[in-house]
């Protein structure tokens, strides 16, 4: 059965919402499209008593109105799992990624001294770095080492386009690749070097700046030694 949610635009071609399958079909047989876009999916309906035939409609990933409808500038709501989901569970402080079970949200400017709790406020932090900065202003905070803690990106506020990827897990890749032409370039879903699902143990590094080593464990560096060999077997034996 499609699981996968259709997404709608308007007719000048402006992502607004998502809808179910079945709101899909409906949308085609009141003849309220202009035209469609990736891959269709078949569905089947009843059995006609006159010819014994099934009936089916098949309805794109994408679907495109005939009317305008009024653009929906709601910015997300911050939860946590948006939060992380932002900045792809890469902690802002160490530049590690963790399973959101491990990660936490720190105010740039605490609350307890003034800040707000606003998406130009908040970063995704683990938990080590966010106990270690406490309720310290970026600037005065320091790690374990002595060294002050800086910010390795920015914050900022999603735009609708990151909305709807946000809203859902099951982004096809003709809509994913739809949405991505209305991304502002510093979202951090267009970053080149944003690398997801890869175990604690492998970093990825921001364009912004280099992970410290003293954040690594004797067990991690291992890891990645061992991970980078098999890599460098693999292309060796590729070749």
């Amino acid at each position: 059965m499609q699981t996968n949610k259709i997404l709608v635009c308007d007719r000048g071609g402006a992502p607004h919402h998502w809808v179910t399958w079945q709101d899909g079909v409906v949308l085609k047989y009141k003849d309220l499209l202009s035209y469609e876009m990736g891959d269709p999916s078949v569905f089947h309906g009843g059995v006609s008593r006159m010819t014994g035939l099934q009936s089916t409609v098949d309805v794109g990933q994408i679907l495109f109105l005939r009317e305008t409808l009024k653009y929906d500038a709601r910015i997300p709501p911050l939860t946590n799992q948006n939060l992380f989901a932002r900045d792809l569970n890469i902690c802002g402080y160490c530049g590690r990624h963790f399973s959101e079970a491990k990660l936490s949200r720190d105010h740039i400017h605490p609350t307890s001294t003034g800040g707000l709790n606003t998406w130009t406020n908040t970063v995704t932090a683990c938990k080590p770095c966010n106990h270690m900065k406490a309720d310290l202003p970026i600037g005065k905070a320091r790690d374990e080492d002595g060294d002050l803690m800086q910010l390795l990106y920015v914050p900022y506020v999603p735009s609708h386009a990151e909305r709807l990827i946000l809203q859902t897990r099951n982004v096809l890749f003709d809509q994913m690749e739809y949405l991505k032409q209305f991304l502002p370039k510093h979202s951090r879903i267009l970053q080149k070097n944003a690398i997801l699902g890869l175990p604690e143990a492998v970093v990825p590094v921001t364009e912004e700046a280099q992970v410290k080593k003293h954040f690594y464990t004797g067990k991690e560096l291992s890891a990645m030694k061992h991970a980078s060999e098999i890599a460098n077997s693999k292309a060796k034996r590729s070749k």
